[in-house]
């Protein structure tokens, strides 16, 4: 059964998608794709690929780990490096906060010490990968201003086509992102293709999702494609062996589970 705050968050994004003429907008077509999930827990293999534009290949495999709370719609996230030996036991914890700036850890186990990553650093790569530590986390529908492009279609689906600017400047600072393009299909909302714009107006990377697997009738990307397409460099990652809904300990994302075992 749906709790309450999901049953106020589906009629309320029903509103949202259109206008006082009925017709969609950009805030109202994002806020119900970023609110479809009702994946409590996970836990899965994630795989990491990176691939220079001479066609060399790094592979990194990483334990996933997440938990939303259902009442605040917050999400905690830990990651820890399995594969290969030089990251192995790096780990990588993600805690989201609705009245104050997320906290991001990372545990180098070479120097056996746990960093905070400032604000200011999210827009940092992630482990030498074309995704930042923004990019994998969750978007935050009120850090950004929508408005609706157009309607195309794009790889055979129909999509609204949205741009994402900065809702401050902190945004844009801690980002390094100056707007995002989203293509979100018009069939299930899922967001399959987006664009990045750096601080100067360029455009830096695109990402497109190849893959996604129905959990609980939502869409949830698991498999996506980053590529800078300044330095051409591409950094693949794939979800494999999902499971949902199990129970995990809210003690378990903490900062000194970083340095510990499964």
């Amino acid at each position: 059964m749906r709790s309450l705050k999901q049953f106020i968050a589906f009629t309320t994004c029903v509103f949202l998608t259109g206008n006082a003429l009925g017709q969609p907008t950009g805030y109202g077509i994002m806020s119900q794709s970023l609110n479809r999930s009702t994946i409590e827990t996970m836990e899965a293999d994630l795989k990491l690929i990176l691939q220079t534009s001479t066609g060399g290949t790094r592979q990194r495999e990483i334990k996933f780990y997440s938990k939303t709370d259902a009442e605040s719609d917050q999400t905690k996230m830990l990651m820890r490096f399995v594969y290969p030996q030089d990251v192995r036991g790096t780990g990588f914890l993600s805690l989201e906060y609705t009245d104050r700036p997320d906290d991001r850890f990372l545990y180098m186990p070479a120097l056996r010490q746990i960093k905070k990553i400032a604000s200011s650093g999210s827009g940092g790569n992630f482990m030498s990968s074309d995704f930042t530590y923004y990019d994998i986390g969750t978007p935050e529908l009120e850090d950004w201003n929508y408005q609706l492009l157009r309607e195309e279609t794009l790889a055979g689906r129909e999509a609204y086509v949205i741009e994402c600017l900065p809702g401050t400047a902190q945004i844009a600072e801690d980002t390094g992102y100056s707007k995002v393009i989203r293509w979100v299909a018009k069939d299930d909302l899922s967001i399959f293709h987006s664009e990045y714009y750096d601080a100067s107006g360029e455009l830096k990377k695109r990402l497109e999702v190849e893959k996604f697997e129905m959990i609980n009738d939502s869409p949830f990307a698991t498999e996506m494609v980053m590529h800078d397409v300044i330095i051409d460099h591409t950094s693949r990652m794939i979800f494999e062996n999902l499971e949902v809904n199990k129970p995990i300990r809210d003690s378990f994302f903490t900062p000194r589970m970083l340095q510990r075992g499964n």
